[in-house]
């Protein structure tokens, strides 16, 4: 009796060797990103290294100095000093800006062919990671900025579309808009989701399992067998961002009861902290204007 042989989709195969290729041509996580992320997860407290650490980057330092005297920190006179940055702003905020300013540096000077906002896009990472940072902490989680983090770059894969696979892009953003459907929609229609995509380039990074396996799950809904907590916080965190006026495009579909229920947060508790993170929109346009 034969056995079943199973059937070998060779253009899937094609096409993801295609694109793991083209991610592995992307230049590495910046050094400053990369001690930053190591300060979060060695010793989140240290100062001083993190003053070094942006320091001895000249365009982080000025970046962080242009967001830091921006009006949405109300800064009474104007901040000259990577050292009078982190007095003002706080060791975390000062921590998560730079990370952010490192992270988007991958992608920066390359022009954008599509018709794609970038200022949107980072606008929204901001506001997603700031929002995912405050859920971990209404959740007493510990290690709050590796969610802040995982925010950051949960839709990056949609800046590596937007660089390494101009000509598709195009077409789901078309689609995306002609269909008025969530660009989430277009892309797995297309063959290039996001999700996957950001996952490939992070592990690509060496960056530490979470992020990749978040960045996977964030669009999964409860019921699913790889739907997981960390991933559940970071789709809420989206779908915050999008109530708040900061998506990108049509907003996915989200299953708001059963996500919150699991979370263990109510529909008063989502509107009491909808309420509370409003001011996060003019911080986040802020960030992003440094990150173009």
């Amino acid at each position: 009796m034969k056995k079943n042989i199973p059937v070998i989709d060779l253009d899937t195969q094609r096409r993801k060797k295609e694109i793991i290729s083209k991610i592995r041509r992307i230049p590495p996580l910046p050094a400053a990103a990369q001690e930053v992320l190591t300060i979060v997860a060695e010793n989140p407290s240290d100062i001083r290294r993190l003053e070094q650490v942006i320091m001895h980057d000249p365009s982080l330092s000025s970046q962080l100095l242009k967001v830091a005297n921006c009006a949405a920190y109300y800064p009474a006179s104007k901040i000259t000093t990577v050292h009078r940055a982190i007095v003002f702003l706080g060791f975390s905020e000062v921590r998560s800006i730079a990370l952010s300013l490192s992270v988007s540096s991958v992608f920066r000077g390359k022009r954008s062919k599509t018709g794609f906002d970038r200022q949107r896009f980072w606008e929204h990472s901001i506001a997603a990671a700031m929002i995912s940072r405050i859920l971990a902490s209404e959740l007493e989680l510990e290690e709050t900025d590796v969610y802040f983090t995982c925010g950051l770059l949960h839709d990056l894969g949609r800046a590596v579309m937007d660089t390494c696979f101009q000509n598709e892009w195009g077409k789901i953003l078309n689609h995306a808009q002609e269909h008025e459907c969530p660009l989430i929609v277009a892309e797995r229609k297309s063959g290039f989701p996001h999700n996957v995509i950001g996952a490939w380039l992070v592990k690509n990074w060496e960056l530490p399992p979470i992020y990749s396996r978040v960045i996977a799950t964030h669009h999964l809904h409860p019921g699913h067998p790889h739907f997981n907590m960390d991933g559940a916080i970071i789709q809420l965190a989206d779908h915050l961002s999008h109530e708040l006026g900061l998506g990108l495009g049509v907003a996915p579909n989200c299953k708001l009861t059963a996500l919150t229920n699991y979370l263990g947060l109510g529909e008063e508790k989502i509107e009491i902290l909808i309420e509370h993170i409003r001011d996060i929109a003019e911080i986040a346009e802020a960030i992003s204007m440094g990150m173009i």
